[in-house]
């Protein structure tokens, strides 16, 4: 399976688990047979698009595009800037 086919697959589980909206891929990364796929969802909309809160997930796929499992490993408002120019899985694998 394809990159792209995995993330899609893994933005629409995400979607239908956690029932947020808008998700965007953020990072994308492969060990062995497990994809790990970091997206960022729309957790609280917000009139002001820049207070809207995000969630930043880690996603676990198989080869196969099956879901293995997820975790939420960070929180913003989609109006603050990050400082660190990378977020640190914190998956053990």
């Amino acid at each position: 399976m394809e990159i792209k086919d995995i993330v899609e697959i893994a933005k629409k589980k995400l979607v239908e688990i956690t029932e947020f909206s808008s998700p965007n891929i953020i990072g994308a990364d492969k060990d062995g047979d497990t994809w790990y796929i970091t997206i960022e969802i729309v957790e609280k909309p917000s009139e002001a698009v820049n207070l809207e809160i995000l969630g930043i997930y880690d996603v676990r796929l198989d080869a196969s595009g099956n879901l293995l499992g997820f975790e939420r490993i960070g929180m913003r408002k989609r109006g603050d800037i990050q400082r660190d120019a990378k977020i640190i899985r914190n998956i053990s694998r």
